[in-house]
Formats: structure tokens, C-alpha cells, sequence
């Protein structure tokens, strides 16, 4: 069973004059029990997804 799950998530803003696109259709699923660790760069979408 899950606990947390996302379906096709897609978050996209604007820098300036750019579409900057921090997720693209994420699909995840955390089970019970689970431990899960988010990396990336700035800006790569962490604490979008969280």
C-alpha cells in the first residue's frame, strides 16, 4: 500500500523572460516502511515535489 503518491505531476514557471519547467509528469509512489531521498541542483524541483 502507498502512503504518498504522485501522478504526472508537472510544475513550470517563469524566470525573467524563460519558461523554466522544475518538474516534468513525475510519477511516484512511497510505500510504508519506506525512506526516500530527494537530490538535485537549485532549482531542480525538490521542495516543488515536496
Amino acid at each position: 500500500m502507498m502512503l504518498i503518491e504522485t501522478h504526472e505531476v508537472t510544475r513550470v514557471y517563469q524566470m525573467g523572460t524563460n519558461l523554466v519547467t522544475a518538474l516534468d509528469h513525475v510519477t511516484m509512489g512511497v510505500a510504508e516502511g519506506e525512506f526516500v531521498s530527494i537530490q538535485g541542483t537549485s532549482g531542480s524541483g525538490k521542495s516543488t515535489l515536496l
